[in-house]
């Protein structure tokens, strides 16, 4: 994608005069920098923003990079077929620009990145982990390929969703011998697309490891994606001394993935023991509230 657009790209991206652009500019619609000579320039995060928030329809992605829909545009779809069985199909069958176009269009059309991770992303890896099971080595190929598109269907949405600076920060990962990317990573891009400011340590992070990292960098919000259990006693008595330092500083605490809640901890004010993206985004929303809105949400 380009970093910077004139009004001019920006009107041919969505089919509008470019007079049109830079009034709503002026109107502080599409928030814009001024070069040194006075005229308006409008760095693409901000762009795809307006895009998405005013519904505009994308006449010509490709004057915003965004080659990946222009792709998808090319692809008919079967009859009959929903967006979340084509996705499926492009993971399966190895087609990363459609299935990055199809995401993207769904983020811009107005989805919530919540809404896209719980529903067409997760339902397409739960189809190819059936086939893990039915299809043997091809099964296997397939789902790890679909592993790696969705890895960068989720980038492609954190490159993208606007950021705000003195944003609060978000910490995360999975935890020693879980091996798996995806949770902790769609955590990351979720939180992101609320508002925060998230680093994603990824799979196999000890929760020493973790523990140090919060120390260091102090974040509002640290989340644990817990897919496999190896030690669940050792795990719940460091999640615990975890949320006990957090929350003697006012952090809070996520503990989620697949089998976060078979693990026993007590009820917290600052914790959230969930299975869902839908639940981080509730959760996180609630903090907002109560703190009077000094945390940033976006729809």
């Amino acid at each position: 994608m380009k970093a910077i657009l004139s009004p001019r790209e920006l009107a041919e991206a969505i089919g509008v005069s470019e007079s049109s652009i830079k009034r709503w500019a002026d109107d502080g619609l599409v928030r814009v920098t001024r070069t040194a000579g006075g005229h308006r320039r409008i760095p693409v995060r901000e762009a795809l923003r307006f895009v998405r928030d005013t519904r505009a329809e994308l006449v010509r992605p490709d004057v915003l990079g965004l080659t990946e829909i222009e792709v998808l545009r090319r692809r008919r779809p079967a009859a009959g077929d929903s967006g979340d069985d084509q996705l499926f199909r492009f993971l399966r069958d190895g087609a990363g620009a459609e299935a990055r176009g199809l995401v993207l269009s769904m983020y811009l059309e107005g989805g919530s990145v919540a809404e896209i991770v719980d529903g067409p992303l997760r339902q397409a890896m739960d189809r190819l982990g059936e086939l893990w099971h039915d299809r043997g080595d091809e099964g296997i190929f397939w789902e790890h390929r679909a592993t790696d598109l969705c890895i960068q269907c989720l980038n492609q949405l954190r490159a993208i969703v606007p950021l705000e600076p003195g944003a609060p920060t978000a910490l995360g990962g999975a935890p020693g011998g879980d091996p798996y990317l995806l949770p902790s990573l769609a955590a990351a891009t979720v939180l992101e697309s609320l508002g925060y400011e998230a680093t994603n340590l990824g799979p196999d992070t000890p929760l020493a490891t973790l523990s140090a990292a919060c120390d260091q960098e102090r974040p509002d919000l640290v989340w644990l994606s817990v897919s496999v259990v190896r030690e669940p006693g050792r795990l719940e008595r460091d999640i615990r001394s975890l949320l006990e330092r957090l929350s003697a500083r006012g952090a809070s605490l996520v503990v989620g993935g697949s089998q976060g809640s078979s693990l026993e901890l007590r009820s917290h004010g600052s914790l959230l023991v969930g299975r869902s993206m839908a639940e981080l985004e509730a959760f996180v929303k609630g903090l907002a509230s109560s703190r009077n809105g000094s945390a940033p949400v976006r729809a």
